[in-house]
């Protein structure tokens, strides 16, 4: 368990998010400050049609931690994911979503146990109030995974802190949800260890979850595909 303060990019990635952006925001901001975390809050904004740029506009002027990047056109979580990494500056990376699915203190317990060669990660298994289609979705995805490459993780899809230099080493290619597949079997094939906890998934509490979307399923689906068969992998 680490000791010292810890130095964390958060990843925010936000599209049409105006209903829970601000109050996700500030809550985290809050609950890190109080833990005495290092912090650098990136809000991508993926081509929203909304007022969600404009919120995050708000909060970067009230929030000097805020970093603000914003997409032309809805490209993905994945894409997100990597504008943010590429312009992260701490010593470990992670990503939160904007719809405050996720409690602040999920990541805060995460960050109590990250080092330089250890991923940490967070599952919701008997803990999830989303709807049985996605667990269903979930639990096939994660099996064909771990049976693929031969693991034993219990959730792919969970707020995950890497070691920023690890992951700015991988070359990640997913735009959609199978980025954060991509980046946990890419970085226990770079040789770092990854630790699971287990914590209780808050739910959203605005506005309608873009997973289950016919986009976002269909891109699941060929990511999976591109995961399992054509993805490169370093042993």
């Amino acid at each position: 368990m680490k000791s010292q303060i810890v130095s964390l990019s958060i990843c925010v990635p936000a599209y049409n998010e105006e209903k829970c952006l601000g109050n996700t925001v500030e809550e985290l901001i809050a609950n890190l400050k109080d833990s005495h975390i290092d912090f650098e809050i990136l809000i991508v904004d993926d081509g929203s049609t909304d007022s969600t740029f404009k919120i995050a506009e708000g909060l970067k002027r009230i929030y000097p931690e805020i970093k603000l990047f914003h997409h032309d056109k809805n490209v993905g979580i994945g894409v997100c994911f990597r504008t943010a990494l590429a312009n992260s500056t701490k010593e470990y990376f992670t990503w939160f979503p904007a719809d405050g699915e996720n409690a602040p203190q999920e990541l805060i317990n995460c960050v109590k146990f990250v080092n330089e060669n250890i991923a940490v990660t967070a599952h919701h298994l008997h803990q999830d109030p989303r709807v049985l289609s996605r667990k269903i979705i979930s639990r096939f995805y994660t099996r064909v995974l771990n049976i693929r490459f031969n693991l034993r993780i219990k959730y792919y899809n969970g707020l995950t802190i890497f070691p920023t230099f690890v992951l700015k080493n991988l070359k990640l290619k997913c735009k959609g949800f199978g980025i954060f597949a991509e980046s946990i079997i890419k970085t226990l094939h770079s040789g770092c260890k990854i630790v699971e906890l287990s914590y209780p998934l808050r739910g959203r509490k605005e506005g309608k979850s873009k997973a289950l979307s016919i986009k976002s399923v269909l891109r699941t689906f060929q990511e999976l595909i591109y995961i399992t068969i054509v993805m490169p992998v370093e042993n």
